[in-house]
């Protein structure tokens, strides 16, 4: 943790991050908030011995990125939390929920321990060829929620897009909890290479996040900044429905992917905002592995951002399964980008 130091100390404990930390929202104690963690991270710097408190309040950071944009100094709480996240494994602190992941991806090469084919969804796939874009599905869409995987690629294989023979899962799950992933990058580096792809196309933030961080030599795009540049080329047509959009936070404020996803839905339907969106978009409560380790504070942060969706819309729309899947937990009616796309194609 030394060598994060200069980092740590940017931190001068202003509390701006403590009024939109959505943990720290719900809990209401200093160090569920990123200004508590830093002060932690400083301790573990020292060779302060992690207390389980400590632990607990490193891990459940949802890597929302609030606290970074927030931040007047310019200091990443979130890069720390994710260094002391590391550091604590290296520890022996791994907690039952980070092993049980490890686990999962290590035996099933997916996030969810799931056994079955992880293309079962699709019975026939072209590779890249010609095209050089390939579409990575990712865990939650191949195993949970085919029927997004099905809309995206029906769209996108119209325009020459492939799939990999053999997908697994981006790391982004280990690598937001402090573990390696290293051989998941070096397998789908691999697939990506052998495919003669130059381009990802992902339909998920957390794998979008991911590629850009920690994958090399590849382009990569979210599903909306694909289709945003070829609206004209999808026939579409109106839809009557009114939808809000909920902006993904390793999409939006940490990658800045705001037009994109608004500019296709304007297309085919009305879109009316939430009441705080875009970099001041409420997290779902579902990153870093707080839904996994912490499901009861994931569920209420997902609570607390109900109370953004706007009266009288038919459905949220977002860009990330993850956030599909809290909300939906919640009873919101939620729709992922693709499936509204596939619902107005002619």
């Amino acid at each position: 943790m030394k060598e994060y130091l200069p980092e740590i100390v940017k931190c001068v404990r202003c509390g701006r991050c403590r009024t939109v930390c959505p943990v720290q929202q719900v809990q209401g104690w200093e160090f569920a908030g990123a200004r508590g963690r830093m002060q932690i991270a400083m301790g573990m710097a020292s060779g302060l011995e992690p207390s389980a408190g400590m632990i607990r309040s490193i891990l459940t950071c949802t890597t929302c990125h609030q606290c970074v944009t927030e931040c007047p100094t310019g200091a990443d709480p979130q890069q720390v939390t994710r260094a002391a996240r590391r550091k604590l494994v290296g520890l022996g602190h791994a907690t039952p929920h980070q092993l049980e992941m490890q686990e999962r991806i290590r035996n099933t090469g997916n996030s969810l321990g799931d056994k079955s084919a992880r293309t079962a969804w699709i019975t026939a796939h072209q590779v890249p060829g010609e095209s050089g874009y390939v579409y990575f599905a990712g865990c939650l869409a191949s195993y949970r929620y085919q029927s997004t995987a099905t809309a995206t690629y029906g769209i996108l294989e119209k325009f020459g897009v492939g799939l990999l023979e053999d997908e697994k899962c981006c790391g982004s799950p280990l690598f937001r909890m402090g573990l390696d992933a290293s051989e998941l990058i070096e397998h789908n580096s691999r697939q990506f290479k052998e495919a003669g792809a130059h381009t990802i196309i992902v339909g998920c933030a957390g794998c979008y996040s991911m590629f850009r961080e920690q994958y090399q030599g590849f382009g990569v795009l979210h599903l909306s900044e694909f289709l945003a540049d070829r609206l004209d080329e999808l026939s579409l047509s109106q839809l009557d429905i009114s939808v809000t959009y909920h902006d993904p936070c390793h999409l939006g404020r940490t990658y800045g992917i705001y037009d994109a996803p608004r500019q296709v839905i304007e297309k085919v339907c009305t879109l009316v905002e939430m009441k705080a969106s875009k970099e001041n978009a409420s997290c779902c409560g579902g990153g870093g592995g707080v839904r996994m380790g912490y499901p009861e504070l994931s569920g209420s942060i997902a609570e607390e951002l109900k109370n953004n969706i706007p009266d009288g819309i038919d459905y949220v729309v977002t860009s990330c399964p993850l956030c599909f899947r809290n909300l939906a937990d919640t009873g919101v009616k939620v729709l992922d980008l693709a499936e509204l796309v596939s619902m107005a194609m002619k």
